[in-house]
C-alpha cells in the first residue's frame, strides 16, 4: 500500500524533512519523524494537489552538502534534538540565505519553548502531525484542516513503514535500524526525561495490535536487524506482551529483527517480568534494564521518582536470575540530593546480585524540569558544557557542526570534587564489574585526568582507530588497553567490549 505522492510535478510546492541521525560507521536508523510527518500529511487531498514531498535529508553531514539536496524549497521542517540542533540552525540559516521566503518549521524534543529562533517561522511544541498538516494548509491560503488535539486513536497517523515512505532508502548504501512506537503517554515525571514533560500526554494513546503486526512483519520481510521500541514503559500493559509475542514470531518466520530494544517500565512486576522473560527466550533481548537511578530517598523525591517502588525492581532482579535473564542496573551521577557516600552505597548494593552495571552522568535536557532556572538554583547545580560525542557511533567528519550536552559536575550535596571521586569509582567499579578486569595505578591516574577534563569542558569519550572508527566508553576503552592481545583488533572491540557489556 502506497500514499500517492507527486514528486515529480515541478508545480507543486516542495517540502524537504530534515531529520539527521546519529552515524555509526554506515548504520542509521529510519528517520521516524520525517516518516510519520509525511505519511500524515498525504492523507490530505488538499496537502498533495498542493506540495510535493522531497527525498527525506536524514545523513549527518557538513551544512554545505545538506543544501546541495535542495531545490526551490517552499517548505522546511527540521526534527531538532540534541545530537542535531546546531546543526538545524546552521541549515536553516544557509536555506534563508539562499530562498528568503522558504518557511521553516522546527520540533523535536531540543526545540525550545517560549522562545524565538533565528531564521525560523514555526516551532512545533509536543506532538506535530496535525500542527504541520495545518501549517501547510495556511501556506496555501486554506483554512485549518484538522482540530490540534491530542489523538485518542493512534491509528489516525499512518505508519511509514507500511505506507512505503521508506521503500525507496533501502536501496541506500546504509544499514538501516528501525524505531516502532505503540504507544504515546507516559504517567511519570522524572525531572531530568522529557517523555513525561514537554507538551506531551500523561495519558497512554494506543496503536492497535493490528498495526503493531503489519509493522512487525515489514521489519521481518526487509531484514531490519535491530529495532528500538520508543515507548516509555514497555511491559507495563498486557498489549506489551502481545506485542513481544509478535515479535518473536516474526523473528522465528524471518529471522529478523535480531534484536529488539526497550526501556521498559515500572511498578508493573508481572506484566513487566512476563514481556522480558518473551523477548530474551527468542533473543531478541540482550539484557533486561533495571533502571533504578539511584537508591537514595532525597535524590528519588528530587527528580519526581519517589513514586516509583524500588522493591519491584529487587523482586525483578530475583526473578530474572532465577530464571538466567541477564540484567543490568542503571545508575546516573550528579542527581541533586545524592551524596558520595550514598552514591557509592548504591552502587555497591547493586552489584551484590548477578547484574551488569552502567552509571551515566546527568545530563540536563532542554524542556525539562530540571533545566528550569528555579530548579537549578534550589539544588545548587553546577553544571558544564561538553562536546557530544556518542557511544559506539562514528565521530563527526572533520569541519563538521559541533553540537554539545550540559551535564552536571557539583550540586547542594555533592561538590565538584565528590563529583569526581564518584565518576573515577564508577569507572574503576564498572572495568571490575562489568567487564573484568582491576584497573592498576595508571589506569586510576589516568581516570582521574580524564574526569578533571570534563569539568573544563572535554569529552568522556574516548577514541582510537586501532579499535575501530568508534567511540567508547571511558572504563571500555582501559578494559582494551589492558586485555587487547595480537590478532584483529576490531573483532575484538566488538566481541569484548560491545557485545560483551549489551549481552
Amino acid at each position: 500500500m502506497t500514499i500517492s505522492d507527486k514528486r515529480n510535478d515541478k508545480d507543486l510546492k516542495r517540502v524537504y524533512l530534515n531529520e539527521y541521525n546519529i552515524a555509526m560507521d554506515k548504520t542509521v536508523y529510519f528517520p521516524l519523524v520525517s516518516g510519520i510527518l509525511s505519511a500524515y500529511a498525504k492523507t490530505f487531498k488538499e496537502i498533495t494537489s498542493n506540495y510535493s514531498f522531497e527525498p527525506f535529508i536524514y545523513k549527518r553531514d557538513l551544512p554545505s552538502n545538506i543544501i546541495k539536496k535542495y531545490d526551490n524549497p517552499s517548505i522546511a521542517a527540521f526534527s531538532v534534538s540534541m545530537w542535531n540542533y546546531n546543526l538545524c540552525l546552521e541549515v536553516a540559516r544557509l536555506i534563508k540565505q539562499r530562498w528568503s521566503s522558504c518557511v521553516i518549521i522546527f520540533g523535536g524534543p531540543s526545540t525550545p519553548f517560549n522562545k524565538k529562533l533565528p531564521n525560523v517561522d514555526h516551532i512545533i511544541n509536543g506532538e506535530g502531525e496535525k500542527k504541520f498538516v495545518n501549517i501547510l494548509a495556511k501556506e496555501i491560503g486554506l483554512n485549518t484542516l484538522v482540530e490540534e488535539t491530542q489523538e485518542t486513536n493512534l491509528d489516525v497517523y499512518p505508519s511509514p513503514y507500511i505506507y512505503g515512505e521508506y521503500d525507496h532508502l533501502l536501496k541506500d548504501d546504509v544499514t538501516f535500524q528501525a524505531i516502532v512506537e505503540t504507544n504515546r503517554g507516559c504517567v511519570f515525571n522524572c525531572a531530568y526525561c522529557f517523555w513525561g514533560q514537554g507538551g506531551l500526554s500523561k495519558k497512554f494513546r494506543f496503536h492497535s495490535i493490528e498495526r503493531v503486526k503489519e509493522e512487525a512483519e515489514w521489519i521481518g520481510r526487509n531484514k531490519i536487524k535491530y529495532v528500538f521500541c520508543a515507548d516509555s514503559n514497555f511491559g507495563m500493559f498486557k498489549l506489551d506482551i502481545e506485542t513481544a509475542k509478535i515479535y518473536a514470531d516474526v523473528k522465528k518466520k524471518y529471522g529478523y529483527p535480531e534484536k529488539f530494544r526497550v526501556c521498559y517500565g515500572k511498578n508493573a512486576e508481572e506484566s513487566i517480568f512476563q514481556t522480558a522473560k518473551i523477548l530474551s527466550e527468542s533473543g531478541l533481548c540482550k539484557a533486561v534494564t533495571l533502571s533504578k537511578q539511584t537508591d537514595n530517598q532525597e535524590a528519588l523525591k528530587n527528580i519526581g521518582r519517589n513514586n516509583i517502588n524500588n522493591d519491584v525492581y529487587n523482586k525483578l532482579q530475583k526473578r530474572y536470575e532465577q530464571e538466567g535473564i541477564p540484567t543490568y542496573v542503571e545508575f546516573i551521577i550528579g542527581l541533586p540530593g545524592e551524596t558520595l557516600e550514598s552514591f557509592k552505597q548504591g552502587v555497591l548494593s547493586a552489584i551484590k546480585g548477578n547484574t551488569n552495571l552502567f552509571i551515566y552522568h546527568c545530563s540536563i535536557l532542554p524542556n525539562t524540569e530540571m533545566d528550569k532556572k528555579e530548579y537549578r538554583e534550589k539544588h545548587g547545580l553546577v553544571t558544564v558544557k561538553v562536546p557530544i560525542t556518542e557511544i559506539h557511533c562514528s565521530p563527526r567528519e572533520e569541519g563538521a557542526i559541533q553540537e554539545e550536552e550540559e551535564i552536571i559536575i557539583g550540586t547542594n550535596t555533592m561538590s565538584t570534587e565528590e563529583w569526581i571521586e564518584a565518576t573515577v569509582y564508577s569507572w574503576t567499579t564498572q572495568l571490575k564489574h562489568s567487564l573484568g578486569v582491576c584497573a592498576d595505578e595508571e589506569t586510576i591516574k589516568e581516570f582521574q585526568s580524564i574526569a578533571l577534563s570534563i569539568i573544563k569542558g572535554f569529552s568522556r569519550a574516548r577514541y582510537d582507530s586501532k579499535f575501530g572508527n568508534i567511540y567508547f566508553d571511558v572504563e571500555e576503552m582501559a578494559y582494551l588497553y589492558l586485555t587487547y592481545k595480537d590478532g584483529d583488533p576490531v573483532e575484538y572491540a566488538r566481541k569484548n567490549v560491545i557485545y560483551r557489556r549489551k549481552s
